[in-house]
């Protein structure tokens, strides 16, 4: 299982720690942290989770992280533009692929204090060797099956989307069961990542205390609150990546489309 951390700027300069950038390419040519290698979050989304789906994510995800030089054993520290949804999910696919150390900067660039780089860093591919860990993705399946296994389940989409107001999907509602996450209360006023302690009652006030399969709209709020929690010591934290993209779309899944007011 990874470790996660929140890192400053000097945790850049620690040796053997690989630097990823997850903004835009734009924003990344335009100057980014000396020696940080790109990365495109696009790669690591997850439209559906049935096992051909999961297999081609294997694929993907094993040649990304090669071509960028990394190994499970690599320290790696994940930036962006700010705390934004995208670092979240860069981190999580990390972890998922078996990565043991994962750090996100706090605050993205913004926090970053010395002279920003416009040169390509000299990158050797690495062979890296997948090791899947399981406990952080959760199926569509593993949502069915929460109810019965006393499986928390998150929905970390705006309020109007949870209480099917809206859709990004065909169907409006939510997964039956599911409790409302207000993303809102995982960063503070200056946009870090709140302290573990609020994190962590929140999430207890909301029965979250082993196994929770947080879902967004499209997997990247999932992953930041993934991340959240996990950084409060809720270890037992999975995403369900295709989230409502997935479930929304698919009448074998049930919706709970009961009006809700706020």
């Amino acid at each position: 299982m990874a470790t996660f951390r929140l890192a400053g700027a000097d945790d850049a300069h620690a040796p053997g720690t690989i630097i990823l950038d997850a903004r835009a390419a734009t924003q990344y040519w335009a100057g980014h942290i000396p020696a940080a290698r790109h990365i495109d979050p696009a790669l690591l989304v997850l439209a559906r989770t049935d096992r051909a789906s999961i297999e081609r994510f294997h694929t993907l995800l094993a040649w990304t992280l090669s071509s960028l030089g990394l190994t499970t054993c690599t320290p790696v520290l994940v930036t962006g533009a700010e705390n934004e949804v995208n670092v979240a999910r860069v981190a999580w696919a990390l972890a998922y692929a078996g990565v043991e150390q994962v750090s996100v900067l706090d605050g993205g660039i913004k926090a970053w204090q010395g002279e920003l780089s416009v040169d390509a860093p000299q990158v050797k591919p690495a062979r890296f060797e997948l090791r899947v860990q399981d406990a952080y993705l959760a199926t569509a399946d593993d949502v069915l099956a929460a109810s019965g296994q006393g499986t928390l389940v998150l929905d970390a989409r705006e309020w109007d989307d949870y209480a099917g107001k809206r859709s990004n999907a065909r169907r409006a509602g939510r997964v039956p069961g599911a409790r409302f996450w207000d993303t809102r209360q995982e960063l503070d006023g200056l946009g870090r990542f709140a302290s573990t302690t609020q994190v962590s009652q929140a999430a207890g006030a909301l029965g979250a205390a082993g196994k929770t399969i947080v879902y967004c709209g499209g997997g990247g709020r999932a992953a930041r609150t993934f991340l959240a929690l996990q950084l409060a010591g809720l270890a037992g934290t999975a995403v369900y990546p295709a989230s409502w993209n997935e479930w929304g779309n698919v009448d074998a899944y049930p919706v709970d489309a009961t009006p809700l007011s706020a």
